[in-house]
């Protein structure tokens, strides 16, 4: 199976998950904005990944817009895992796509006036540098893709 790793990262939370599921599922990494439609259906499965804004998944659309032959989607933000899987899912049209959250974190030397804003108001705390990423996290992403049956690309 020939599978692609695609993310839209702000502040490298994102990309560091990309890159841990990358390496356990021993295939190709890039970042959203370095991929072609030709690129995309190429691949067997392309997984995306995208940092949370709002509960929308950056890049997603992006990457549909490719028309994959299959997509996997995590998405990144600062809420404990398990209390935005169904809200993100509604908000970003994946009731038939296989979704996945992995908690991040926050880096304000990465961020924007706006992004800092939003993150203020939403947590009610001084943004400072925090760190909730877990490798553990993508264990139920490559569980679900060692188990799909998809044939060997060529």
């Amino acid at each position: 199976m020939k599978i692609l790793v695609t993310y839209q990262s702000k502040s490298g939370f994102t990309e560091k998950y990309a890159q841990w599921i990358s390496q356990e599922l021993s295939c190709e990494m890039k970042a959203a904005e370095e991929v072609t439609a030709q690129e995309a259906t190429a691949y067997d499965l392309v997984i995306h990944g995208g940092w949370l804004m709002a509960g929308s998944i950056n890049g997603l659309e992006k990457i549909r817009k490719m028309n994959p032959k299959k997509l996997v989607v995590f998405g990144v933000g600062l809420a404990e895992n398990g209390s935005m899987d169904e809200a993100v899912k509604k908000r970003n049209h994946l009731e038939n796509t296989p979704f996945f959250y992995m908690q991040g974190g926050a880096n304000p030397e990465k961020l924007g006036l706006f992004s800092k804003l939003v993150v203020r108001i939403a947590t009610k705390k001084p943004l400072t540098f925090l760190d909730l990423s877990k490798q553990e996290y993508t264990d139920g992403l490559i569980q679900y893709v060692r188990q799909m049956d998809i044939p060997a690309g060529n």
